[in-house]
């Protein structure tokens, strides 16, 4: 992991400023089928690294696992509102830390990759946490791989208002044999989730991108 994002582990208990009148809702989707499950721990990192730190009071934090069937309200990890006050704030994000720390360890393989449901459950909770600016992050390889009888359809205005970002999309062994494959597979994606309402969808391919733009829009900016 690059220094930058070290020195921002060290600034979780930090990042916090009184009060915010622009809040902001994100949810974070970890892929831990058997084709990605071996990155939970760097991208455990990154989000304590990049997305916490970026995170201020009146803020929530949805935190979503995609796995064989992934719309359900077992497969959310850890929720959070951050408090006004800066010392609440700080302890929340410190245990939100440690809950995180406790889901990489403890992550299983599994067997399908459902994707699409948990984009579906995160867009419900996005939804419910009201604040206008809405953030979907996918750390996945985005290779959705469903179980037999499970149908998932998103509605043309299920991502209205949410802007998706993906994060250390893994390449796969074909992928390196034909990178088409991987830019085929990134272009439906783009296509399916702008059709369900999406305000963007961006790829990231360096980390520190990903804090640059969660700063930036912690600030404000776009």
């Amino acid at each position: 992991m690059r220094r930058a994002l070290i020195v921002a582990i060290g600034g979780i208990a930090l990042a916090c400023t009184d009060g915010s009148e622009d809040a902001r809702a994100i949810a974070v989707l970890i892929d831990v089928s058997g084709t990605y499950a071996d990155q939970a721990p760097a991208v455990i990192k990154t989000v304590k690294a990049g997305i916490l730190p970026s995170m201020m009071p009146g803020d929530t934090l949805t935190v979503v696992r995609i796995d064989d069937a992934s719309y359900g309200k077992d497969n959310i990890e850890t929720k959070l509102t951050l408090a006004p006050r800066r010392s609440e704030a700080n302890a929340q994000k410190l245990q939100t830390a440690r809950a995180l720390d406790g889901f990489a360890k403890r992550v299983k393989p599994a067997r399908h990759t459902d994707v699409t449901g948990a984009v579906m459950i995160a867009a419900d909770y996005l939804r419910d946490a009201e604040p206008d600016r809405k953030m979907m992050v996918i750390f996945s390889d985005l290779r959705e791989d469903l179980p037999a009888g499970t149908r998932r359809v998103l509605g043309d205005d299920e991502l209205a208002g949410i802007r998706v970002l993906a994060l250390n999309v893994k390449r796969l062994e074909a992928d390196n044999r034909d990178p088409q494959g991987y830019r085929a597979r990134m272009t439906a994606w783009r296509e399916r989730l702008i059709g369900a309402g999406a305000e963007d969808f961006r790829i990231y391919v360096d980390d520190q991108r990903l804090v640059e733009a969660l700063h930036r829009r912690a600030r404000g900016g776009t």
